[in-house]
């Protein structure tokens, strides 16, 4: 006989081992193995598929079943002396009754050994996936690295609780980030486990589905008419031309730094009024308007194109490259004009929106000038137009006529 055949005890059917009722008893004084033989089982005859399996080590508890596509499983249910005769019968039980019901516990035992360690998620799927997909791809691989891993890295997707989400929560407010910051990292792990269900590696619900977003306290800053001319002058003035003339059109389309920055002459389209970014912060392209004066600033900048660099604003130091940057002739050109010393070139972007928000213009004409994905983003500048809403608000009662308190007509009905 080879080693690995089962040998019987009592043959009583084809099967290669005995079947009798397994008990303790009967497990206590089961005769040595064979020479040559490196187990023998017994089939228990009460309850089909309940195996005690011994060996030189000791004797293994088994459950065996046919599956759906008629394939045989067997699934472990311990250790004599880890567990009792009678609790392997119980749990064999409760797996009969399981694959009665169309189970599969070995299918179900390999899906949740499967499901990935947070940190190789993140590592695997995650970061590639937004890298090649998101703007701020860079900026997401750092909230992981610095905050997220060290905290969640080593669990089990299907391990993270709503709790594990709010230590992490705490953890960044004791350390004194802003709001904006915090919801930033929140939404991330928002985002990781949506996708995760999406593509399927764990089943279950995403804890961080409410992961308790902070009250963000947003900058209210934006430019005057009065300032917005002395910052045209200021840049008529600027000794770095290309860097002025980026500074003016990020001030009349609302466009973000690096969408003009980064702009070539193949985006622009001067006969439609329009430049292309080709992957906005979003990951998708959008169209940038062009007023009339937006198109005197390109016209201006295509007059003193250089040949060989594509560059809407490019550099004057290195062949081919775009405009290194903003700062120093932005502080210059704030300070000819007048403006706070802390009013940031992203500003010029709140300030575009908010005089359209001023003069009535739908919020959603303005979300999708400024390229927002949704119209909550969107929503903030509505706070900047208070006269424009008396005006909408005082319409409903002029339409109906009413008269205010105590007979007097409503002040312009």
């Amino acid at each position: 006989m080879t080693a690995d055949r089962f040998l019987r005890i009592q043959p009583k059917r084809s099967r290669a081992g005995s079947e009798r009722t397994i008990t303790r008893s009967l497990l206590n004084n089961l005769p040595s193995l064979p020479d040559g033989a490196k187990k023998v089982r017994v089939f228990d005859d009460k309850l089909t598929g309940f195996i005690a399996e011994q060996r030189r080590r000791g004797v293994t508890f088994w459950f065996r079943y046919t599956d759906t596509r008629r394939r045989h499983r067997e699934v472990k249910l311990g250790r004599l002396g880890d567990v009792t005769v009678d609790q392997a019968r119980k749990r064999a039980e409760q797996l009969k009754a399981s694959v009665s019901l169309g189970n599969d516990p070995v299918a179900e035992r390999a899906k949740r050994r499967a499901v990935p360690v947070f940190a190789d998620f993140a590592r695997d799927r995650y970061i590639p996936h937004v890298l090649d997909t998101l703007r701020s791809g860079a900026n997401i691989e750092g909230y992981l690295r610095l905050r997220i891993l060290p905290m969640l890295g080593r669990k089990v997707l299907d391990e993270i609780t709503p709790e594990d989400i709010a230590a992490l929560r705490r953890s960044m407010r004791e350390e004194g980030l802003a709001p904006a910051t915090i919801n930033r990292h929140l939404a991330t792990v928002r985002s990781m486990f949506n996708l995760a269900l999406k593509w399927g590696l764990f089943e279950g619900r995403n804890p961080a589905s409410s992961p308790g977003m902070l009250r963000e306290n947003h900058r209210d800053r934006y430019l005057t008419a009065e300032q917005t001319q002395a910052l045209m002058l200021a840049l008529d003035a600027e000794a770095s031309q290309d860097a002025a003339m980026a500074l003016g059109l990020l001030t009349v389309t609302g466009a973000r730094r690096n969408e003009v920055l980064l702009a070539t002459w193949a985006n622009v389209d001067l006969d439609r009024r329009v430049l292309t970014v080709p992957r906005s912060k979003c990951g998708r392209p959008r169209h940038v308007a062009l007023s009339p004066f937006a198109m005197a600033i390109l016209e201006r900048q295509l007059n003193r194109r250089e040949p060989e660099n594509d560059h809407v604003f490019p550099s004057r130091r290195q062949k081919g490259k775009a405009l290194e940057g903003l700062r120093r002739p932005w502080v210059r050109v704030k300070k000819a004009a007048g403006l706070p010393a802390d009013f940031r070139i992203h500003d010029l972007r709140h300030s575009f929106a908010s005089v359209l928000a001023n003069l009535g213009t739908p919020l959603h004409e303005i979300g999708v000038l400024l390229g927002h994905t949704q119209i909550a983003t969107t929503q903030r500048y509505a706070h900047h137009a208070p006269q424009r809403l008396v005006t909408t608000a005082t319409a409903a009662t002029t339409a109906w006529g009413l008269p205010a308190l105590g007979g007097k007509q409503t002040k312009g009905a």
